[in-house]
């Protein structure tokens, strides 16, 4: 009786850890209200050095970039990928300084982590990400008040995004 009771514990406490928070994760899911068929998820929006399309760190795996948008201080972006059985995280990487033009610009780029996916699905998902971080170091480098930036966002169908707020 107490060997059935200390295995269902250790069950519990291993179907726990495995499905717990991902709290170390550069992307958290959120629900999708208005879109039953395509889920949504918000991503981080992180700086990187050098490149921003030879980072490794959050992922290197491949996607499909179907659309983007840029709406107040958000992008949002479709995209498909294969997997579908682990969960999949997109980070927006951001290169740590503008290029000096009128508007300014700047290079992003997604960086996918399948975190090893096997399965051969083919989902396609709405992210988001909140611009907050870019705005905040366009107002360090530049001062307060309204600004535009253009996101150079690799792979974005339609090419470069305007990025402008107050």
């Amino acid at each position: 009786m107490i060997r059935n009771g200390l295995i269902s514990a250790l069950c519990v406490i291993a179907m726990s850890l495995a499905c717990g928070n991902d709290t170390d994760n550069p992307v958290s899911k959120t629900s999708a209200p208005d879109s039953p068929d395509v889920g949504s998820t918000a991503g981080n929006v992180v700086f990187s050095p050098g490149d921003v399309r030879s980072t490794t760190r959050w992922g290197t795996d491949d996607y499909e970039l179907n659309a983007v948008a840029v709406a107040g201080d958000t992008l949002a972006v479709t995209l498909s990928y294969s997997g579908g059985c682990r969960t999949h995280r997109f980070t927006l990487v951001a290169a740590e300084a503008f290029m000096e033009s009128d508007p300014v610009q700047l290079e992003v780029a997604l960086a996918h982590d399948a975190d090893g996916d096997p399965c051969e699905a083919y989902p396609t998902e709405e992210y988001h990400f909140i611009l907050d971080p870019i705005k905040a170091r366009y107002k360090a480098s530049y001062g307060a008040g309204p600004g535009t930036i253009v996101l150079r966002l690799d792979r974005a169908p339609g090419g470069s995004l305007v990025y402008r707020f107050e």
